[in-house]
Formats: C-alpha cells, structure tokens, sequence
C-alpha cells in the first residue's frame, strides 16, 4: 500500500495543505514547530480515524475554524486505488470511502494499515503505565477489530461508573449495571493482551538478533491489575474504595507490561541507548506482526525516532523495515542515506527540496 496524496484544510496548523506522496521514501525535514508531525498525523487518521497524539477531536481543528477535512489518496495496487475522507468537528467524526460513508470503524480497519513510529514510543521503558497501554492498544488494535471495539466500550461504562460514583445519586443496582457492561470488553481485552505480548516478545528477540540490536534476554511481561476471570468479583469488594474515591481503582486502565533486559527491568538495568534501541526493535516486531495479519503492508510513519541514532543502526532499522513498506518520515536533519522525495516545512507549508 501507498499513501500518493495528503490534503488537509483546517487541521491542526494548517490552513490547507496539498503534498504529493507518491514515492517508497519521503522525508519531511524542517525545525520543531512547522508542521512536519501535522501531516504525519493527518496520514495516520486513515487506519482507524483516530490521532496517535490525542484522543480528543478539539485539538485537531483550527482555532478559528469549525470544521477540519482531510483527503487521504490511497494505491493499494497498481490498479486498485481508493480515495479516503474525513471530517472533524466539535463532537463530530466522519469518514467516507470512495464516496460511501464508513458506518463500522471495526470493518473498516486493516483496509489501510499504517504504524507509527513516534518520539513518544521512544519513553516507554521510564514512561508511564499509561503511555503503555496506549502502545499495546495501537499495536493490537490496529489490526483487530473485536479488541478495538472493547477498548471502545469498556471505556464508556468506565467512564459512566466513574461518573456515577461521583454522583450524590447512586444505587448498588446502578453500579452493578455499569459493572456488567464492562465485564465482556474488560476480560476480552485481558485475555487478548496476555495472548499478544508473548508473541511480540518472541518477535522482539528476533528482531534484535537481525538488527544488531541488543538482545541480551529482551522480554516482555504482562502485569495485569487484575485477572479477567476475577473482574466482576474484584470491583464488589472494590466498591467502598471506589465510592470514597470517586474512581474505579481496579480493572484493566491499571494494567501495564514490562520490558525487560538480560532478565531485569529495563528501566534500572540498560543504559538510555540500550533502551532506545530496544523501543525501536519492539516497533520492528509490531511491524512484523501487523505485516502478517493485514491485508496489504502498511505504510511506516516515523517522527523523528532515528535522530540520535549513528548511520550503521539507522541503516539496521530501515534494513529491517524493508523494501515492501512505504515509509513517510520527519526530522530536524535531512534523511540518511538512499533515494527519498523531501520536503521542507517552514510554517505549515510544504516546498519539494
């Protein structure tokens, strides 16, 4: 799959903006500030229509504007093409392929797979729990629809229980419900996570073998707040706790995974660089797992997380990476070495260099 044209109008920074992408490699150099990450997100949206850097619609429109419009064009083969739309406003997302309007954001994913790679990823080992989940749920999700569907829904009846148990009004019956619609989704996400992060770290160590990268008995572990069996029992004796908090204390939003390095945690353990390389083999090993269960290979968009990398790892990355992926990229410094269509960005404009 390639991505050949990007139009936004009144998203983000930028006014409008028309870049022709039509190439394996492209590069969107420029300073902090100017818009390279804009696009890059712009990009992403056509996966599943969510943005990689917010869950919120506001942030991604103008200010001063009401609406933001974006216009993905899409070679899927030399033949098959399509043309995607989306339309982002207060309270409001839709999308439009070809023309029809997309009603299942579950049916529609893997149609136009992409994976980001982001400066964000590159603090998972010290990040927080949180970063995390947001990683595994984009790493799972992108390719499965039922898991994308339950993060959806257990995040309503989460947030409708936190509400009611902040709530002067609120009934044991009421709470129970709240419960029972988050058990299917809660235990659906937990089984799914135990399932995925073995074979992500299995992947993980062959991907270092391959790159150079250290391997030294790189592992990941699931820590699970809770079990998925025990959910329902967990949140009854939870529910004093819960109520005098105002919050739901226990449930998979608490969970987390470790990575860990020659058997201890990475955090204490690898040094920054060992670290860094070891992210980067990780989004390698997502990459892998994605490529075999979609449809077509997805385009590879990276901001910025090669910077600070020396030429014979960066050259090990997009070794690994390979030929069949488009890969869009930004940074600060122009591109390593190979053929790539770049542009400069200054101020929400985007010149061919």
């Amino acid at each position: 799959m390639r991505l050949t044209r990007l139009r936004a109008a009144d998203f983000r920074n930028l006014t409008f903006a028309d870049v022709a992408t039509d190439a394996p490699r492209v590069f969107l150099l420029g300073d902090n500030g100017q818009g390279k990450t804009n696009l890059l997100e712009a990009a992403g949206l056509v996966s599943a229509f969510r943005s990689f850097r917010t869950t919120e619609i506001a942030p991604l429109v103008r200010a001063g504007a009401t609406e933001a419009r974006l216009r993905v064009d899409v070679a899927l083969t030399d033949t098959d093409v399509a043309e995607v739309e989306i339309r982002l406003a207060k309270g409001s997302r839709k999308a439009l392929v070809n023309g029809t309007p997309v009603t299942s954001v579950a049916q529609h994913l893997g149609q136009f797979p992409t994976i980001v790679f982001c400066s964000d990823d590159l603090r998972l080992v010290r990040g927080s729990p949180g970063n995390r989940r947001r990683w595994l749920d984009a790493a799972i999700g992108g390719t499965d629809g039922a898991y994308l569907t339950a993060v959806r829904d257990y995040a309503r009846a989460l947030e409708g229980r936190n509400a009611l148990l902040k709530s002067e009004r609120r009934s044991e019956e009421e709470l129970r419900a709240f419960e029972q619609a988050m058990q299917a989704p809660g235990e659906l996400i937990a089984r799914t996570r135990a399932q995925v992060l073995p074979e992500l770290a299995a992947t993980l160590r062959e991907v270092c073998a391959r790159a150079g990268f250290p391997d030294q008995g790189a592992d990941l572990r699931y820590q699970p707040d809770c079990a998925a069996e025990q959910l329902t029992e967990t949140w009854t004796k939870m529910r004093a706790a819960d109520l005098a908090t105002g919050t739901t204390l226990r449930g998979p939003q608490r969970d987390d995974f470790g990575i860990l390095f020659n058997g201890q945690d990475a955090s204490d353990y690898a040094s920054e660089g060992q670290q860094r390389l070891l992210v980067l083999a990780l989004s390698l090993a997502r990459l892998q797992r994605d490529t075999r269960r979609a449809p077509t290979p997805p385009v590879i968009l990276a901001d910025d997380v090669l910077g600070e990398l020396d030429d014979t790892r960066r050259r090990a990355f997009w070794d690994q990476v390979g030929e069949a992926h488009q890969v869009i990229a930004t940074g600060t410094v122009p591109p390593p070495s190979g053929t790539w269509l770049t542009y400069r960005v200054a101020g929400g404009a985007y010149v061919q260099a």
